[in-house]
C-alpha cells in the first residue's frame, strides 16, 4: 500500500510488508499500562488478518507481532505464496458470521473501504476493525459517501513515515500513515478521537 513511485515501481499484486515498529507503536499506544497508552482498546480474544501476507522471504506482519502481545490471530491472505494459514481466500468474497472480536490489517489500498464494509460482517456488536491506511484516506469524492456511513471511532497518526520494503529500510513513504479503527455499532455523530503517536 505504498505510495512512493505510484505507477511505476507499484507491487503488482500490493503486497507491501508492513512494519513491525508501526503495529508495535499502535499497541503500546493502546494498551493499558504501557507508557505510551494513549487509551485503551480492548481487541478481545478472537482476532482475524485477512490479508496478513507473508512470504517465503518475510514473515507476516500484524499475526507476528500480535503474536508478542500474547493475541492469537486467525491468518488468511489471497496470495497462495502466503504464510497465512489459510491461502487462496478471497477475504471480499467470505461471508462472516460476527464471530470475532477484531479484524487487523493492511489492507489492498484499491479494495480499503470495501474491507471495512467485508470486516463489518465478521465483527461482533461492538467488534473492532483496525486498517492500516494512508492518512489521505480521508479525502477524495469517492470516499466522501463512505465516510458518513461508516463508524470511525478513532485515527492513530503515526508521526515517523514508514517504508514498506524491508530490502531498502532507508526508502521512507511520501505520506503519512494511521491506523483507523472503527467500531460496529459506534455511534459517530461526534468526530472521531485523534491521537498522534
Amino acid at each position: 500500500m505504498s505510495s512512493t513511485n505510484r505507477g511505476t515501481e507499484r507491487n503488482k499484486e500490493d503486497y507491501y510488508v508492513t512494519p513491525h515498529w508501526m503495529i508495535r507503536e499502535f499497541l503500546e499506544a493502546t494498551e493499558l499500562g504501557s507508557p505510551n497508552c494513549k487509551t485503551v482498546l480492548d481487541l478481545g480474544e478472537r482476532l482475524l488478518d485477512p490479508a496478513a501476507g507473508g512470504c517465503e522471504k518475510y514473515e507476516m506482519s500484524y499475526p507476528t507481532v500480535l503474536n508478542q502481545f500474547n493475541f492469537e490471530v486467525d491468518a488468511w491472505d489471497i496470495r497462495e505464496d502466503s504464510r497465512a494459514a489459510l491461502t487462496g481466500v478471497d477475504f471480499l468474497k467470505t461471508e462472516g458470521k460476527g464471530s470475532y472480536d477484531t479484524v487487523i490489517t493492511n489492507p489492498p489500498f484499491k479494495d480499503s473501504t470495501e474491507f471495512v464494509v467485508k470486516a463489518m460482517e465478521h465483527v461482533r456488536e461492538r467488534g473492532l476493525i483496525i486498517m492500516l491506511q494512508r492518512l489521505n484516506w480521508l479525502g477524495s469524492v469517492k470516499r466522501f459517501q463512505f465516510w458518513g456511513t461508516q463508524p470511525l471511532h478513532s485515527v492513530f497518526v503515526h508521526h515517523k513515515r514508514a517504508g514498506f520494503n524491508p530490502e531498502k529500510p532507508n526508502d521512507k513513504d511520501s505520506i503519512e500513515y494511521a491506523h483507523f479503527v472503527f467500531r460496529k455499532g459506534y455511534n459517530n455523530l461526534f468526530a472521531p478521537n485523534l491521537y498522534i503517536i
